[in-house]
């Protein structure tokens, strides 16, 4: 499991407990429900990256498309 996957998961746990009412601890900082909103943004972010880490395992280029001109008319 790479970084950013166990950090999809860690968050995804936290956003459920933050959003059932719980109070939760990630690292030093202490989640509540007002901080739903940041946890939402910092998943989005993560699950960016851990997409990004999957493509580029299966051999695929991350988001990457290089145009090739060299078949262009004079």
């Amino acid at each position: 499991m790479s970084f950013a996957t166990e950090q999809v998961a860690l968050l995804q746990d936290a956003y459920r407990k933050v959003v059932s009412g719980q109070a939760v601890r990630l690292g030093e900082r202490q989640l509540t429900r007002a901080d739903a909103n940041w946890i939402s943004t910092e998943l989005d972010k993560w699950m960016r990256r851990a997409n990004a880490e999957q493509v580029t395992s299966a051999g695929g280029t991350a988001g990457v498309a290089i145009a090739d001109f060299s078949g262009c008319r004079r």
